[in-house]
C-alpha cells in the first residue's frame, strides 16, 4: 500500500464516525424533547384533578354514638341468622291450620313415631331390608304387622368395597318400634335366631349392653377353665406363636414361674434346629398348667415403706398379679391340650379300635387294633401270605432300596415304532 492511499481512507473512516455520532445524538435530543412534553401534560392533568378533586370540609359530631365494631357486627349476623332457624323450625313443628287432617297423614304419622318399646337388631344381613325385617319378626313370633309401628333401618354411607359380589343394603343393623309391651319381649326373644345364616342380636333399644355371655355347664362349672378347643384341663399344655429364637432353656426359665416342670417337647427344624413356633409342656400339677393357660400368676411382694416396717417389726407381704402370656415380646397362645394316656389311647388304644367299625381285620392288626401273634422261642411261626406290615424306613439300609430295585433288561430291542410322514 503506498504513502497517498492510506490518509484518504483514514479520512474516509473518520467522516463516517462522526455522521454516526451526530446521528446518535439528534435521536437523544428527540427523545429527550418528547419526554419533557409527556411530562408537562401529566403535570398538568394531575393539577387538574387536584383541583377539581378538593373536598369540601368534613363536619364531625361529638353527640353521636360510637360505631360498632366488626367483632360486634359479626356478633350481630349471627344471632340474626340463629332466631331464624328457630323462628323456621317452630313454624314447621307447630300443625298447620290451611291443611285439613286426614285418615291418611294421621297413619303416617302414626308410623313415624318413636315409641316407649322399641328393639335395637344387630348383625344383620346385608341383603336385609325393611320388609325382610318385618316378614322375619311376624313368621318367627305371634307380632302382627299392626303392632310394629315403625321400622329404622340406616342406609350405607360409605361406598361399598369394590371386590364384594353384592351390594349392602343397610349398615348391618335397624331400630323397630311396638305398640305395646308384650309385643317388644316377643322380639327379643328371638335373639340368635338366624337370617339369612346370621345369628341376630336383639335387645331392649335403652340396653347399651353387648351380646349376652352363654350360660355355663355344669361341667364347666365344676371342672374350671377350659380350653379354647373345650379339652378338660390335665398338666399338658400347649404353647404357640414363639419366637424362632426361643429355646428349651427360655421356656423352663419363664413357665417355671407357674409350677415345676416335668418335660418340655418343643418342635424344631431339621436343618437348623430352631423353633418352628409352637411348643408342649408338662407340669408336674393341674394347677401349675391352668396359672399357665390363665396367663398370669400371684406373686407376694414386700412393702417398699421402710416407716410401716420399723413400727410393725416385719414388713407385710401383698399378693401381686404377675403376667406369664408374653415372651420376647409376644403374645402367646397358651391353652390345654390333650394327655399323652389319652392321646395313645385314641391312636392304639380300644377307642380306635370301636371307632373302625366295617374294616377289615387285616389292616386293623396292621394298625395296632389287635395283638400280633407272638413268635416261639423254639421255631418260627410260618409267615402268613398277605400284605406286608408298615416298615419303618430309617431301619431300610442306605442303598439297599436301590440294589433291590427290579432292573430293565440290557439287549438291544428292535424298534417297533411307526414311521410318521409328511405330506
Amino acid at each position: 500500500m503506498s504513502k497517498t492511499e492510506t490518509p484518504t481512507q483514514e479520512d474516509a473512516w473518520a467522516i463516517r464516525k462522526e455522521e454516526r455520532r451526530k446521528r446518535k445524538e439528534l435521536k437523544e435530543k428527540q427523545k429527550r424533547e418528547k419526554g419533557n412534553a409527556e411530562g408537562d401534560a401529566k403535570k398538568s392533568d394531575s393539577k387538574k384533578r387536584k383541583r377539581e378533586a378538593l373536598p369540601e370540609e368534613l363536619e364531625i359530631k361529638v353527640d353521636l354514638p360510637e360505631p360498632p365494631s366488626k367483632k360486634e357486627l359479626r356478633n350481630a349476623k349471627k344471632l340474626k341468622e340463629n332466631s331464624k332457624s328457630a323462628a323456621s323450625e317452630s313454624i314447621s313443628r307447630e300443625p298447620s291450620a290451611k291443611k285439613p287432617k286426614t285418615d291418611n297423614n294421621e297413619e303416617e304419622q302414626k308410623a313415624g313415631k318413636r315409641s316407649e318399646y322399641g328393639v335395637w337388631i344387630g348383625n344383620l344381613p346385608w341383603s336385609a331390608t325393611k320388609e325382610t325385617l318385618r316378614k322375619f319378626l311376624t313368621e318367627n313370633s305371634d307380632i302382627t304387622n299392626e303392632q310394629i309401628t315403625r321400622v329404622n333401618m340406616p342406609a350405607p354411607t360409605k361406598p361399598p368395597n369394590p371386590n364384594w359380589t353384592t351390594k349392602p343394603l343397610n349398615k348391618g343393623f335397624a331400630y323397630v318400634d311396638f305398640s305395646d309391651q308384650l309385643s317388644m319381649y316377643s322380639a327379643i326373644a328371638l335373639t340368635e335366631t338366624k337370617m339369612d345364616g346370621r345369628p341376630l342380636l336383639i335387645k331392649n333399644a335403652k340396653s347399651f349392653e353387648g351380646r349376652p355371655e352363654k350360660p355355663k355347664t355344669d361341667e364347666t362349672a365344676e371342672s374350671g377353665k377350659k380350653g379354647k378347643e373345650g379339652k378338660p384341663p390335665n398338666k399338658r399344655v400347649f404353647v404357640g406363636n414363639l419366637a424362632f429364637d426361643v429355646t428349651k432353656e427360655d421356656l423352663t426359665q419363664h413357665f417355671s414361674q407357674c409350677g415345676d416342670i416335668a418335660d418340655i417337647h418343643m418342635a424344631t427344624f431339621e436343618d437348623s434346629g430352631k423353633c418352628k413356633g409352637y411348643a408342649w409342656i408338662t407340669f408336674e400339677s393341674i394347677d401349675s398348667a391352668a396359672s399357665a393357660v390363665k396367663g398370669f400368676i400371684y406373686k407376694e411382694s414386700a412393702k417398699d415403706d421402710a416407716d410401716e416396717s420399723e413400727e410393725e417389726g416385719a414388713g407385710k407381704s401383698k399378693k401381686v398379679k404377675w403376667f406369664v402370656n408374653r415372651l420376647m415380646g409376644r403374645d402367646l397362645r397358651c391353652e390345654f391340650a390333650e394327655d399323652s394316656t389319652t392321646r395313645y389311647n385314641k391312636r392304639y388304644g380300644k377307642e380306635k379300635q370301636a371307632d373302625m367299625e366295617g374294616v377289615h381285620p387285616e389292616r386293623i392288626r396292621r394298625l395296632g387294633g389287635e395283638d400280633r401273634p407272638q413268635r416261639g422261642r423254639q421255631g418260627k411261626q410260618p409267615r402268613e401270605k398277605g400284605p406286608r406290615g408298615k416298615v419303618d424306613s430309617r431301619s431300610i439300609k442306605s442303598g439297599a432300596a436301590h440294589t433291590n430295585a427290579p432292573r430293565g433288561p440290557q439287549g438291544i430291542v428292535e424298534a417297533r415304532g411307526t414311521k410318521i410322514t409328511f405330506d
